[in-house]
């Protein structure tokens, strides 16, 4: 191959065959480079760049498929917020979250839940995957993702009680760091979903009580309605309740006047000024005018409940009847389960029941309603007709027919107040008290004293005899011997003579449990019960320790145990156990000696004479020398001892050194 080169400076050269350029002192005329403007030789991206920011959003809203965590969590979050959702795309987001579970973070797991329970919008798989991954990582959670994901299970309605039980672990030690509204969001949870835990509870009232200037009217409504649904009577915390709802009470609407008054009634909590308060506020033309029948029926069951107004209140008792024309207007608009609760209320309340004009008119619509009662509320219907002397045979006959059905529904106290009711108002009905006693004997395990009474007393007054009944009734009656009173022993020994069903054993245990609670009656009044075992303890006691006695009849007073500073020598002369045995000295110094055994030895007839009693309870303390208290001195003999014994030992080192 040739080389050549040229000698010119700049000039080219060719190096087996390629040309390469050689840097010179010329410079290059620099040329312009081509840019490709998105704006004019690109249609789409063009659109992109003149789009709103509510466009570029929508576009990623719309393809969650293609979303990662942080994205996928914002634009659920946007989506609900701007009201753009839909079942199609939520379900779509809700697979796209369950494929990304795994990495999701707390507060993204929170996001997403709270953004499905606004949406209203269920996914059971999303749901399930989420518990599972949730479950391990709860330490990690702040107090707000937990208050984010109880609040939204319970709006869902997703009764996990694995994940709440967990977290019933997890939050007491977080609960100082917990915000007034993030309390009551969790409490809330736990009522709606029903699942009681009485050790977080108790942590949650701890903090109300420690805290109550943080929470407003809303969170102290959901703590109040929480603590009432599950019947937890704190007694710290609901007067702490009391007076900030009070101080609030201007805030709360009629729906929640309602709930307050229902949570209080639910634990049998009166507080005069919160009630008087309530009443007063209720009753106010703002809050009248919004009042639904609902919340009006609500009212109304509290009231029942707590027995409350009295009738010595005439502010009160007017309130009652301004709402008595409230419910008159509304009446028509009343469902079942409102129209039985008003009912129940009337026979409780002396200022309802006055009423004539409400009470025509609301049995008038019970029998346009009496289908669409429910079991309970039919019970009710029998025991407010009972209660007001109401003896409808035409209605009453309806909700026998309408009964029959629905008597596997009813709980044992709502089957007795359905017997007894239809007896007091004597309406015999074969067919029916047929079915009611085949639920009694299947539910007999489950009743009480008190019900099993109604019951017979119920079948003994209408005369209908079903012994299929009265066995079961025996035999649950002496299942519950200890545990039935007097009234319910009376009411049962009655209903069995109506049905001429009582046998000797049965009178017999009844006698006895009779006499049993007579003995316990009058032993419960007698001021000295506490000196009957005082031989027993004496007896128990420990032999290292001395009894210290008072030596005096009439003191009564129990033993005290004195403490090793009070070790004393044994009392001379005459103490309590001489006393007591002086008039049996006579007897048991002509006994024979032979016959010295200690308590509960010897024969079944014998008993231990006082004195022998006595000198076996006080041996240990008598056994051996008596104690010798030496005084304190320089010139006492426990100096004494102590210059000997320390002479002593001097005498022993110098024999020591000699060796």
């Amino acid at each position: 191959s040739m080389r050549w080169f040229t000698c010119c400076h700049g000039a080219p050269r060719i190096v087996r065959g390629r040309r390469i350029s050689v840097r010179g002192f010329a410079k290059v005329k620099a040329q312009k480079s081509v840019q490709f403007l998105h704006e004019a030789k690109r249609r789409f991206n063009r659109e992109t760049f003149e789009a709103t920011p509510e466009t570029l959003i929508q576009s990623q809203m719309y393809t969650p498929e293609v979303l990662r965590t942080d994205n996928l969590t914002r634009n659920c979050y946007r989506l609900v917020a701007y009201g753009l959702q839909m079942p199609e795309l939520m379900d779509r987001y809700a697979d796209r979250a369950e494929e990304l579970a795994a990495q999701l973070t707390p507060s993204q797991f929170s996001v997403i839940l709270n953004a499905f329970a606004r949406a209203a919008h269920r996914h059971d798989k999303m749901l399930k995957t989420f518990s599972k991954r949730m479950i391990p990582r709860l330490p990690q959670f702040l107090p707000m993702d937990i208050s984010q994901v109880c609040n939204a299970f319970a709006k869902l309605r997703e009764h996990n009680e694995a994940l709440f039980r967990r977290l019933g672990t997890e939050m007491p030690h977080k609960l100082p760091l917990f915000e007034g509204f993030q309390l009551g969001k969790v409490a809330n949870a736990y009522a709606r979903l029903d699942l009681r835990d009485e050790l977080l509870f108790d942590d949650i009232a701890d903090e109300v009580i420690r805290r109550p200037q943080e929470l407003n009217h809303v969170d102290l409504l959901m703590i109040a309605n929480a603590f009432g649904h599950f019947r937890m009577r704190n007694q710290r915390l609901w007067p702490v309740l009391a007076d900030w709802i009070l101080q609030s009470h201007l805030d709360l609407q009629a729906q929640d006047v309602a709930t307050v008054l229902n949570a209080v009634s639910s634990v049998d909590f009166k507080d005069e000024a919160l009630m008087r308060t309530l009443l007063a506020c209720i009753t106010d033309e703002y809050l009248l005018s919004d009042l639904r029948p609902a919340a009006l029926s609500l009212v109304f069951n509290a009231l029942a409940r707590l027995n409350w107004p009295p009738a010595s209140d005439p502010d009160a008792a007017d309130a009652v009847r301004t709402l008595a024309q409230k419910a008159t207007t509304l009446l028509h608009e009343f469902d079942a389960a409102g129209l039985s609760q008003l009912l129940h209320a009337a026979t409780r309340l002396q200022a309802l029941r006055a009423e004539d004009v409400l009470i025509e008119r609301a049995f008038e619509r019970a029998k346009i309603l009496l289908p669409q009662f429910e079991a309970q509320s039919l019970s009710l219907l029998v025991h407010s007709c009972a209660r007001l002397r109401r003896k409808d045979v035409q209605l009453l006959t309806q909700v026998a027919k309408s009964a029959m059905p629905l008597l596997p529904k009813l709980n044992p106290q709502a089957l007795a107040v359905f017997a007894y009711g239809f007896a007091k108002l004597e309406i015999r009905s074969e067919v029916l008290f047929y079915l009611l006693a085949q639920e009694v004997v299947e539910k007999m395990p489950l009743f009480s004293g008190q019900g099993i009474g109604m019951v017979l007393k119920a079948y003994g007054k209408l005369d209908i005899h079903n012994q299929r009944l009265v066995q079961a009734c025996k035999k649950h009656v002496r299942a519950l011997s200890d545990e039935l009173t007097v009234q319910e022993v009376s009411a049962i020994e009655v209903g069995l003579r109506s049905l001429n069903a009582l046998d000797g054993s049965v009178e017999a245990l009844l006698r006895r449990l009779q006499k049993q609670q007579a003995a316990e009656a009058a032993q419960s009044h007698q001021p000295w019960r506490a000196e009957d075992d005082l031989f027993r303890r004496l007896a128990e006691d420990s032999p290292k320790e001395s009894v210290k006695v008072v030596p005096s009849v009439e003191t009564h007073s129990l033993p005290k145990v004195s403490s090793e500073a009070e070790v004393q020598a044994p009392p001379q002369g005459d103490d309590l156990w001489d006393l007591w045995s002086e008039g049996d000295r006579s007897k048991s110094a002509g006994a024979s000696t032979a016959a010295s055994f200690a308590p509960g030895e010897g024969s079944a007839s014998s008993a231990t004479p006082p004195s022998r009693l006595r000198d076996y309870l006080s041996r240990p303390a008598r056994v051996g020398r008596p104690t010798v208290v030496l005084q304190s001195g320089p010139g006492s003999p426990a100096a004494a001892v102590a210059a000997i014994w320390g002479a002593g030992r001097k005498s022993l080192r110098r024999e020591k050194k000699k060796k």
